[in-house]
């Protein structure tokens, strides 16, 4: 993002705005999210103002950057979440935002950055910690759990789409066939890209030989997510799903993969970080059999899809540290790469020693305001 303050940022975006819109002109009348300081803000929020067709149009846009220095994922880029919501769009029933444009010039804003609608909604918030506070846990216990079962009907929706239908530009045919194998070559090839970040961590390369070893019976393709929580959904006021959000690591394989992100996270956020799990909502076997409802068949391999996802998020939380390191707020030689919560359950599922957590990740979580 340019660094400078505000100002020069404004006058570009309603310059680049006004040509999206084709108008003469596009007045931001406010900006949430950024400090005017330099400081690159992944996502911010403006108010704007453009007269058309003779009427006055006030829209509240959210403007999603790319993160330049330290992304989490291999060779990220904010085209890839436009496109899929562009594809998503043209089928009925998964709701997300509304597309004004995207921009892969870099020399426009500092980087590229696409602009969507403002949507209206609640997430589930992961901190503080939804268990604990919150709106769902302000519900009547006889109502959590519908919120839940309307973010698996729309998780099912989304595997339920053909994706001949329009994903194929998810499909690299370099990788094979699309399923298992292949999106298993695309985790490999971010884990070694991850790998190649800092020092080894023989827990990970266990657990990557593993599943690469040890693919369960393969499952019908279908458009994934890539990062199904409670966190990435806009809900309206009466629970069901307004907008569904955050596709930056969607891509094509088994059902299963989206499945297991979510049993992880809702496990992360109750036992996980040793709080009671609000009453209400479906357990894992009720999670399990009602998605299956909604999906049209059984899931097969569950116990191998929930390493897969623990592994994948140990990536996250390997470049997760590795960006703190690079921001000067911990370290280098921080023990929290490979002392984290994500290693735990990836030894527990190995039958590995646990790690112990210790100062290291405890200061990686004051980093990052956790």
């Amino acid at each position: 993002m340019i660094e400078s303050d505000n100002t020069i940022l404004t006058a570009t975006l309603e310059h680049w705005l006004a040509e999206k819109l084709a108008v003469s002109s596009v007045k931001i009348k406010g900006m949430q999210g950024r400090s005017g300081a330099g400081f690159s803000a992944e996502t911010f929020y403006i108010e704007v103002l453009y007269n058309k067709d003779s009427m006055v149009h006030e829209r509240e846009l959210a403007v999603r950057c790319q993160n330049q220095d330290s992304n989490l994922f291999l060779d990220a880029s904010i085209a890839l979440p436009y496109q899929v919501m562009e594809a998503v769009a043209r089928h009925p029933g998964i709701p997300v935002p509304g597309l004004l444009g995207l921009e892969m010039d870099d020399t426009v804003l500092g980087e590229p950055f696409l602009v969507m609608e403002k949507m209206p909604g609640s997430v589930v918030k992961q901190s503080p910690n939804y268990n604990l506070e919150g709106w769902v846990k302000e519900l009547p216990v006889g109502q959590r759990g519908q919120v839940w079962r309307n973010s698996l009907d729309i998780m099912a929706r989304i595997h339920r789409l053909d994706w001949r239908d329009g994903f194929t530009f998810l499909h690299d045919p370099q990788g094979g066939e699309p399923g298992l194998d292949s999106y298993l070559r695309w985790v490999e090839n971010w884990y070694q890209w991850m790998r190649g970040q800092g020092p080894v961590i023989p827990l990970m390369d266990m657990a990557m030989k593993y599943l690469l070893d040890n693919p369960p019976v393969a499952s019908p393709v279908s458009v994934l997510w890539g990062d199904p929580n409670s966190s990435n959904i806009l809900y309206n006021d009466d629970g069901s799903v307004g907008t569904v959000l955050d596709w930056e690591m969607a891509t094509l394989g088994p059902a299963e993969v989206d499945l297991a992100w979510w049993l992880y996270f809702d496990h992360l956020f109750s036992a996980g970080f040793g709080v009671t799990r609000l009453e209400g909502l479906p357990d894992r076997d009720e999670t399990i059999r009602y998605y299956e409802s909604q999906l049209g068949r059984k899931v097969v391999g569950m116990e191998y899809f929930d390493l897969l996802a623990a592994f994948r998020m140990a990536i996250v939380g390997v470049r997760a540290v590795d960006r703190q390191i690079l921001l000067g707020r911990v370290p280098a030689n921080t023990t929290a790469r490979s002392n984290q919560p994500t290693m735990c359950v990836l030894a527990q599922r190995l039958g590995e020693p646990e790690p112990e957590l210790g100062k290291d990740f405890a200061e990686f979580r004051a980093a990052i305001g956790m």
